[in-house]
């Protein structure tokens, strides 16, 4: 099984999430929109800061989607389950946001707007057309394979989608989700999870409980930020992660991670539960650096909580060296120790 971080579709000139830090910093700055909304950045960002200090998490990447993770907690106000324990919100908080918190909602569109126009590729044959190797592997090996993937790009359905049969999980005619539709793996070459959300699904007024996908990208597209809001939510996010535990602990051998930063909670729990359970299975993470090998595994083995290194391996020369030259059949056999159990 696969599963896609944000570095995967950088190559595509998708900004990974420091960049879309860095946009956001200098917008509020220069841009008279985004400017009102400066100190409140500030305050957000180093309260996200001081509380994993608290736990001596010291130097973590400060990301978009932990940003948006804390936004959508503040938004709840009195929805919010932890309320009642609450004796009052930070003053300084309700200065920059107000009694109403209407400008942490307002704050909140304005990033997902960005994000979602940050996310779009336009021109997939060109920028994307790496990940045409998915195209090769399936072919070479001949059966359905198993995609997860964070990102809200089009890329694997616009490039991979063209040739073979990716199943989202939406009915063809009606465009409506349901999980059923992943069960019949006839003829369907990829099954793609996108545990995240899409820019181009979405939601009606109407029937908020069902979800949608359209031709195209959305303007208000249904993206899910923080685990504890995907299990939430409607589905297809809860039978995902479902999806992703059963896929890790039952069926994989091989686990191949490209461009993902192991920096999702709850992605890394279900992984070192694998890892840990299961002696023989491997883990084979692509991404890019110039750090040495060795390096890059202990960081790994460390952000996993890995018993030992031993079932890591790296491939550190990016997502578009690794799709376009190296991922075939006869790599990836070889990170399968058992042989009569290979997958091709």
């Amino acid at each position: 099984m696969f599963l896609l971080g944000a570095g995967a579709s950088f190559e595509a000139k998708i900004p990974i999430s420091n960049q879309m830090v860095g946009e956001i910093e200098k917008l509020i700055i220069e841009d008279s929109d985004w400017r009102p909304y400066k100190e409140l950045y500030y305050y957000l960002k180093s309260s996200i800061h001081y509380s994993e200090g608290i736990f001596g998490k010291f130097g973590e990447p400060f990301n978009v989607e932990k940003l948006l993770v804390v936004i959508s907690e503040i938004e709840k106000r009195d929805r919010n389950i932890v309320y009642p324990f609450i004796g009052s919100w930070n003053i300084r908080l309700i200065d920059l946001a107000g009694s109403d918190f209407k400008k942490i909602t307002d704050f909140k569109k304005l990033i997902r707007k960005k994000l979602n126009s940050w996310v779009r590729v336009k021109n997939y044959e060109n920028d994307a057309s790496y990940y045409n190797g998915f195209i090769t592997l399936s072919r070479e090996i001949g059966n359905a394979v198993k995609v997860f993937t964070f990102n809200y790009d089009l890329c694997f359905e616009r490039v991979v989608g063209k040739e073979l049969q990716v199943e989202t999980g939406f009915n063809r005619t009606s465009r409506e989700w349901h999980y059923s539709n992943f069960e019949d793996s006839l003829e369907k070459h990829f099954f793609l999870y996108k545990l995240h959300g899409s820019i181009d699904w979405y939601t009606k007024p109407d029937e908020p409980n069902k979800l949608f996908q359209s031709d195209e990208p959305e303007d208000n597209p249904e993206l899910i930020f923080g685990i504890q809001n995907k299990l939430d939510s409607i589905d297809p996010y809860f039978f995902y992660t479902s999806e992703l535990r059963k896929s890790t602990l039952e069926d994989s051998k091989l686990i191949v991670t490209i461009g993902y930063s192991f920096s999702d909670d709850y992605a890394n729990k279900i992984l070192t539960q694998a890892l840990n359970s299961k002696d023989d299975l491997r883990l084979l993470a692509v991404g890019y650096s110039n750090s040495p090998e060795k390096t890059e595994i202990e960081l790994i083995q460390k952000r996993l909580d890995l018993k030992s290194d031993n079932q890591i391996s790296v491939y550190l020369n990016g997502a578009k060296s690794f799709m376009t030259d190296t991922m075939n059949k006869d790599y990836l056999s070889d990170f399968i120790t058992n042989s009569k159990d290979a997958p091709f």
